[in-house]
Protein backbone atom coordinates (compact mmCIF):
# COMPACT_ATOMS: atom_id res chain seq x y z
CA UNK A 1 0.00 0.00 0.00
CA UNK A 2 1.33 3.42 -0.98
CA UNK A 3 0.02 6.46 0.87
CA UNK A 4 0.98 10.00 0.15
CA UNK A 5 0.07 13.64 0.28
CA UNK A 6 0.03 15.78 -2.87
CA UNK A 7 2.92 18.28 -2.68
CA UNK A 8 0.79 20.88 -4.44
CA UNK A 9 -2.65 20.84 -2.81
CA UNK A 10 -2.04 18.63 0.24
CA UNK A 11 -4.77 16.13 -0.63
CA UNK A 12 -4.09 12.64 0.72
CA UNK A 13 -4.16 9.63 -1.62
CA UNK A 14 -3.41 5.94 -1.54
CA UNK A 15 -2.99 3.07 -3.95
CA UNK A 16 -1.89 -0.52 -4.04
CA UNK A 17 1.18 0.20 -6.19
CA UNK A 18 2.65 2.90 -8.46
CA UNK A 19 0.64 1.51 -11.38
CA UNK A 20 -2.55 2.49 -9.57
CA UNK A 21 -1.26 6.05 -9.03
CA UNK A 22 -0.74 7.44 -12.56
CA UNK A 23 -0.02 10.99 -11.35
CA UNK A 24 2.32 10.10 -8.47
CA UNK A 25 3.53 12.05 -6.50
CA UNK A 26 0.55 14.28 -7.29
CA UNK A 27 -3.09 13.48 -6.58
CA UNK A 28 -4.38 14.37 -10.05
CA UNK A 29 -3.51 15.42 -13.59
CA UNK A 30 -4.50 18.98 -12.66
CA UNK A 31 -1.91 19.23 -9.86
CA UNK A 32 0.73 17.60 -12.06
CA UNK A 33 0.15 20.14 -14.86
CA UNK A 34 0.16 23.11 -12.46
CA UNK A 35 3.55 21.96 -11.16
CA UNK A 36 4.88 21.53 -14.70
CA UNK A 37 3.70 25.04 -15.56
CA UNK A 38 5.57 26.43 -12.59
CA UNK A 39 8.78 24.73 -13.77
CA UNK A 40 8.33 26.09 -17.29
CA UNK A 41 7.69 29.62 -16.02
CA UNK A 42 10.82 29.47 -13.84
CA UNK A 43 8.94 29.72 -10.55
CA UNK A 44 11.20 27.12 -8.93
CA UNK A 45 14.74 28.30 -8.32
CA UNK A 46 17.71 27.23 -6.27
CA UNK A 47 19.09 30.06 -4.13
CA UNK A 48 22.66 31.02 -4.82
CA UNK A 49 24.95 33.65 -6.19
CA UNK A 50 23.78 35.11 -9.49
CA UNK A 51 25.60 33.92 -12.57
CA UNK A 52 26.58 36.12 -15.46
CA UNK A 53 25.44 35.21 -18.93
CA UNK A 54 28.03 34.65 -21.63
CA UNK A 55 28.31 37.45 -24.19
CA UNK A 56 26.52 36.54 -27.41
CA UNK A 57 29.78 36.19 -29.40
CA UNK A 58 31.03 33.56 -26.92
CA UNK A 59 27.75 31.67 -27.24
CA UNK A 60 28.16 31.58 -31.03
CA UNK A 61 31.69 30.18 -30.70
CA UNK A 62 30.51 27.38 -28.41
CA UNK A 63 27.70 26.28 -30.74
CA UNK A 64 29.96 26.30 -33.84
CA UNK A 65 32.25 23.60 -32.44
Amino acid sequence: MIRGKCPLCGREFEGTDLGSLPHFPFCSERCRMIDLGRWVEGAYTIPGAPTSALPSDELDEETDE
